[in-house]
């Protein structure tokens, strides 16, 4: 056992709900041998944060990505269900509950440390993003997305008539430097002038999702909001948690209703359609 892992002993008077979660937590944290500090490089959490979990100091529950990357280093297994699968009983729960979705996909998602380095980078999670779907899409067209985005970055006053494709694909110039790079790492294949990606499912970092979502909405177009073909609402209110929980649920069946319509309608001629879904509340609880 090493010297800085804790002991149970001295934090008993503080079980809660999560006392059992930590428990196992604990267990899987000190069959480590190496030390906190380098079990913590490893599996990309804090020491501080693993000192945390095996001499129960949290009264809240853990972010369940730290779990997600302990689990997969400790099972040596690659994608979620399998991780779940191969846990203990409350760490298996927890892990479902925190990602209910990834356990209904028809294919589990990887977790890949490799691919969420890179997805730090937004044009690289950008370009990952747009080819990942059913459609094919050569460097050229890559880079008139990527253009876009940066039109957008540049806040430049440009009439529809003058967008043509010679000047988006002229301001996307810096997607050919990330296209190479997600090749060279295995993540992008080029194959008769298309890009398509290798890692058709991974599990994006939450941090790395949080930072290049408002990003994203560059691309919400004002002028199509007559055609029914976008949606952005917001609304704010002071309510219970027991009905935040409704709401919740609501959502998540909603989203996952569109994720099987659009899997189950996905094609090469179509457009690229981002869905997301964002519900919390704006207080630290």
């Amino acid at each position: 056992m090493q010297s800085d892992l804790g002991s149970e002993n001295s934090n008993t008077s503080l079980r809660n709900e999560f006392y059992p979660l930590y428990v196992e937590l604990k267990t899987y944290v000190e069959s480590y041998s190496g030390g906190l500090a380098s079990l913590a490089n490893k599996v990309s959490i804090s020491k501080p944060t693993l000192w945390r979990w095996v001499n129960f100091k949290n009264t809240k529950a853990p972010n369940p990505y730290h779990v997600l990357s302990l689990m997969r280093y400790v099972t040596k297994k690659e994608n979620i269900v399998d991780i779940a699968s191969s846990s203990d009983q409350e760490v298996a729960r927890y892990l479902k509950d925190s990602f209910p979705g990834d356990f209904q996909r028809e294919n589990p998602a990887e977790i890949r440390s490799d691919v969420n380095e890179l997805m730090e980078d937004f044009y690289c999670y950008l370009i990952y993003l747009v080819t990942n779907t059913k459609k094919l899409m050569s460097r050229a067209e890559v880079k008139k997305i990527v253009g876009i985005y940066s039109l957008e970055q540049l806040e430049l006053s440009i009439e529809d008539d003058d967008l043509t494709d010679d000047l988006l694909i002229r301001l996307g110039h810096v997607a050919d430097v990330k296209i190479d790079r997600l090749i060279t790492a295995s993540i992008l294949k080029e194959e008769d002038g298309h890009l398509k990606s290798l890692c058709t499912n991974p599990k994006i970092k939450i941090s790395t999702t949080k930072k290049h979502l408002p990003k994203l909405y560059k691309f919400f177009k004002e002028k199509n909001m007559h055609t029914g073909s976008n949606l952005m609402y917001a609304y704010q209110e002071s309510i219970p948690r027991e009905t935040i929980k409704k709401i919740v649920n609501i959502q998540y069946e909603a989203f996952m209703e569109c994720y099987k319509l659009m899997e189950s309608e996905k094609c090469e001629g179509g457009e690229i359609y981002l869905l997301t879904s964002y519900f919390d509340s704006l207080e630290y609880n």
